[in-house]
C-alpha cells in the first residue's frame, strides 16, 4: 500500500476481532513509532506495550472498549533531556515527537490491515495506579489501542482547504 492510500484508508477503530497480534506485528508497529522524526533526534518518547491479561487493567482508566484491543500502547513523553537543553521552548517538542510516532504507528497498522484509535480521554491517576510499570519520569499523553478491525467506518467529512489553509506568498 502506498503512503497516500494508507493515509486515506486510516480510520479511528473502536471495535476489534479477537485475533491476537503476532510478536512480529507488535514489534513492527513499535518500530514504526521509533522511526518517527523527533526534535534534535532526542526521541523523547517511551512506549508501554500492553497485551494479554494486562489489558484488563484499563478498566476504570478509559472507555471499556479499549481493553478489547489485542495491543494497547501507553504513549509517554520522556522529555527531560530536551527540556533541559531548550528550557521552556523545548516543552512542546516531546508532544510533537509523540504525535509523529503515533501517526507512524497508525499508518503502519493500516498498511497491514489493522486499525487503531488515539485515546486522549483517560484518567491519568488511574492509569498510573493500574500500571505501576510506568516510570515516574514519564508523562502519559495518549493510549493507542490497535488490532484487527471488527468495524469499517465510512470516512468522516473534512473541512475544505479553503477553510483551514491561508496561502502566504
Amino acid at each position: 500500500m502506498e503512503v497516500k492510500n494508507a493515509i486515506e484508508a486510516r480510520r479511528s477503530i473502536r471495535a476489534y476481532t479477537e485475533r491476537e497480534l503476532t510478536e512480529e506485528e507488535i514489534r513492527g508497529i513499535l518500530n514504526a513509532g521509533i522511526l518517527a522524526p523527533s526534535a534534535c533526534n532526542m526521541q523523547s518518547w517511551h512506549f508501554y506495550a500492553v497485551t494479554g491479561e494486562a489489558r484488563a487493567r484499563f478498566s476504570g482508566v478509559c472507555a471499556d472498549w479499549v481493553r478489547t484491543a489485542p495491543l494497547v500502547i501507553i504513549v509517554c513523553i520522556d522529555g527531560n533531556g530536551i527540556e533541559a537543553r531548550f528550557g521552556e521552548r523545548g516543552r512542546k517538542f516531546p508532544y510533537q515527537d509523540t504525535a509523529f510516532a503515533i501517526e507512524n504507528m497508525l499508518l503502519y497498522a493500516t498498511e497491514r490491515g489493522l486499525g487503531g484509535c488515539i485515546i486522549g480521554a483517560y484518567n491519568d491517576a488511574a492509569c498510573r495506579a493500574a500500571f505501576p510499570e510506568i516510570d515516574a519520569a514519564h508523562r502519559v499523553v495518549a493510549l493507542l489501542p490497535i488490532g484487527e478491525p471488527a468495524e469499517h467506518p465510512e470516512p468522516r467529512g473534512r473541512k475544505p482547504l479553503s477553510d483551514v489553509v491561508t496561502f502566504v506568498s
